[in-house]
């Protein structure tokens, strides 16, 4: 069966979650807020309690992006965003909390979000706000700027020998990263392009690849690759989803050995 990569549609139940879990941070760090209202002294510094509100920010990018990557609104960070700061709003008592969120553009960025699923290997899908956290009390104020950025990526490379006729062994390597580290894979979907040629995008989905997960962010893959022509290159695209649910994909040009 023939098929062209496409997003997926699916996690939500883990885009939920992670919402709820940053209702639980936050809620934890109201609590601590207002019962340091009384502090003894006026001064201005780092709430300890801001890394409870930065890890709320940490989740709701987290899960944004997730639902941007699988086929969601390119405007959910900002909704996001905004419902999170209007719970803040809403829950701040006595401690009064000012929280300002702001996606970052540059020439890569925009509205905070980052995507790109390339061609020569590398995929990269990453969302980055700049968050500022102001606190204040009957007796102290405090103060702190953060960047909040996640980055999920996924590098490719690949070689392939022919066999007989059409027929040809892949080999591919993959590494996951998350914020420029290893990071461990949910899921994978592997398409090769039957005739080695894009203009036609006759992508064909890969039934159980044999995958080696070396426990390390690095994933070895093997498969039987049939193409129109014994001479056709081997075009490889390969998507994942990250423990975050976060999608990346990338197309590679298999070497010939």
């Amino acid at each position: 069966m023939k098929t062209r990569p496409s997003r997926r549609n699916s996690g939500q139940v883990l885009i939920i979650a992670s919402l709820v879990v940053t209702l639980l941070l936050l809620s934890t760090a109201l609590y601590v807020s207002e019962i340091q209202k009384n502090a003894a002294v006026y001064e201005q510094r780092v709430n300890p309690t801001f890394s409870e509100y930065k890890l709320g920010v940490k989740h709701t990018v987290i899960s944004a992006l997730a639902n941007l990557t699988n086929g969601g609104s390119a405007d959910v960070l900002a909704a996001n965003l905004d419902q999170f700061k209007a719970l803040v709003d809403g829950h701040s008592f006595e401690t009064m909390v000012e929280m300002e969120c702001t996606p970052l553009n540059t020439s890569s960025y925009q509205n905070g979000i980052w995507i790109s699923w390339g061609t020569n290997g590398r995929g990269t899908s990453s969302a980055y706000v700049n968050l500022v956290l102001n606190a204040s009390g009957t007796s102290a104020t405090y103060y702190s700027e953060y960047a909040v950025n996640v980055t999920s990526e996924i590098e490719v490379n690949g070689y392939y020998a022919v066999l007989t006729g059409p027929l040809k062994q892949v080999n591919l390597t993959c590494d996951i990263l998350n914020e420029g580290k290893p990071a461990l894979a949910q899921n994978f979907t592997v398409y090769y392009e039957q005739d080695g040629s894009l203009s036609t995008e006759e992508w064909v989905q890969v039934v159980s690849p044999t995958i080696i997960d070396h426990g390390n962010g690095t994933y070895t893959m093997s498969f039987t690759a049939e193409t129109t022509n014994p001479e056709d290159p081997i075009l490889v695209s390969v998507h994942s989803h990250d423990l975050r649910y976060i999608l990346t994909q990338a197309n590679v040009t298999c070497t010939q050995v």
